[in-house]
């Protein structure tokens, strides 16, 4: 498991559910669902939902995006 997590994702994440929230919108926040190039973090999957606070990115997103219990069970299980 490589170790590049910078606290910078997280704030741009958190950004974007600042723009998308308050519009009704949740987004896939699984890490697999964006790339990184020169620095910025780019949404790629197709799924919009409505917004639900259950779903949204700090109760549900993220618990992937550091070593968390769901990231390394996810992690181990999909080597």
């Amino acid at each position: 498991m490589q170790n590049e997590m910078k606290p910078e994702y997280i704030e741009q994440i958190r950004e974007m559910c600042r723009l998308l929230n308050p519009k009704g919108i949740n987004i896939d926040y699984f890490p697999t669902n964006f790339i990184l190039n020169n620095g910025l973090l780019w949404y790629i999957d197709y799924e919009c939902n409505d917004y639900m606070e259950e779903w949204n990115f700090e109760n549900w997103g993220i618990n992937y995006w550091s070593k968390t219990k769901e990231f390394c069970e996810y992690h181990e299980n999909n080597k």
